[in-house]
């Protein structure tokens, strides 16, 4: 079995704000983590990870048993991290004979492999260009996700694929409870641990729903597949939501549609979430609403880097970096970017573009920001690390367009 390195795309910004306290290869858009998925897939393989050197130190601490920027031996195959785990086997195929290649997409780097030792550099993309091209004709040759709104795309893929992983490591319940009503029986995986309330709605008839290890599902909800539902989290009575994506320990309430919710978030009241993305450690106010739909029907522009780019979605609402919250009543707009530490609470429409460390219209103080975190992690009875924190302090030091969006 060869030695795999899972690293980062060289073009990060569009990947923002998802990945301004995350690497790419721990974005969710299914059961797992495409870290999670690529380490069950290849259990028997030596899996390491390139990374920017400013997560170093918190990823070392956080995943003590992968190697963390380290020198890849000869004939190690180097994945994209942003490329789905399920496209990886074919790429794997296209360099098992080769001494030496790198599969290309569009000029994007898919996998790659060299005949010698290559240490780490923040450069090491152009030497991953330079080495022989290989001919790019399956299943890995589809386009990669370029922006992150492209894993809203993925999720459907993402939850058939990882179903038959997370089966083989967890107990279902062998029949549902008898005040539940439900459409297509087959595909609907309830973990034996998990609570479901009374005249709760399950439709697995478009995909299926999966409610994992000690979830609570509230009388009077309405759940549609395809939908993964993590561990210890809870849904409100009342929620209705469909064909999404939701991580561990979180609260849900309203109505969700086509959205990724990353662990430890919080939407706990009315207002809808739809085709929107989540980071963690974020809370929505009652009776916050994105808009995912343009009034003419025509694709979402949005802002970013100082620019307007294209979606090419008529669905997007909108995306949000870890540790912001909204108050009561607000109103996002289609194709919403918010970075990371938001306190977001204007009355009318908030800007479509909000940097990371905004008050309202100000500026969010480093330190009472930080001071928020630990309130937050206390209520979960977790500690922030000294480097948790430092990564912190790196992000509002830096004022690169990848932040301040």
């Amino acid at each position: 079995m060869y030695n795999f390195i899972l690293f980062e795309p060289e073009d990060l910004a569009p990947f923002g704000p998802l990945t301004l306290l995350r690497s790419v290869p721990e974005l969710r858009y299914g059961i797992y983590s495409n870290l999670e998925r690529t380490q069950r897939m290849f259990s028997q393989a030596s899996i390491g990870l390139w990374i920017r050197p400013v997560m170093q130190a918190d990823h070392e601490e956080r995943f003590p048993n992968i190697k963390i920027n380290h020198k890849a031996p000869r004939d190690t195959i180097l994945l994209n991290a942003a490329l789905p785990a399920w496209h990886y086997p074919d790429a794997i195929s296209k360099l098992e004979d080769q001494e030496q290649g790198v599969v290309l997409k569009a000029g994007v780097v898919i996998a790659a492999k060299t005949n010698e030792a290559l240490k780490y550099s923040p450069q090491f993309h152009s030497l991953l260009a330079n080495l022989p091209p290989i001919e790019c004709d399956g299943k890995s040759c589809n386009n990669p996700p370029t922006w992150v709104w492209d894993y809203l795309n993925e999720m459907t893929t993402a939850v058939e694929f990882d179903l038959g992983l997370w089966e083989s490591e967890n107990s279902c319940l062998n029949k549902l409870p008898a005040d539940v009503s439900s459409l297509d029986d087959r595909h609907i995986y309830i973990h034996n641990t998990a609570q479901i309330g009374k005249y709760v709605h399950l439709d697995a008839s478009q995909g299926a729903i999966i409610i994992d290890k000690d979830s609570k599902i509230s009388p009077f909800c309405s759940l549609v597949g395809p939908l993964y539902i993590g561990k210890r989290t809870s849904l409100r009575p009342g929620t209705s939501i469909r064909h999404s994506v939701v991580g561990s320990v979180c609260n849900l309430g309203g109505e969700i549609k086509g959205s990724i919710v990353h662990p430890y978030s919080n939407k706990s009241h009315d207002g809808f979430l739809g085709d929107s993305i989540l980071g963690s450690w974020i809370n929505l106010g009652a009776g916050t609403i994105t808009s995912n739909l343009k009034n003419n029907y025509q694709p979402i522009r949005v802002s970013w880097d100082g620019n307007n780019y294209d979606t090419s979605r008529q669905f997007l609402g909108s995306i949000i970096g870890d540790h912001s919250k909204t108050a009561i009543g607000v109103r996002l707009n289609t194709g919403t970017l918010i970075g990371a530490f938001c306190n977001v609470f204007q009355s009318d429409f908030p800007p479509r573009a909000i940097p990371s460390f905004s008050w309202g219209n100000g500026t969010y103080e480093l330190d009472k920001a930080i001071q928020t975190a630990m309130l937050v992690f206390q209520r979960r009875n977790i500690q922030i690390s000294t480097t948790q924190e430092q990564l912190i302090r790196s992000l509002a030091d830096d004022t690169t367009p990848f932040i301040h969006f």
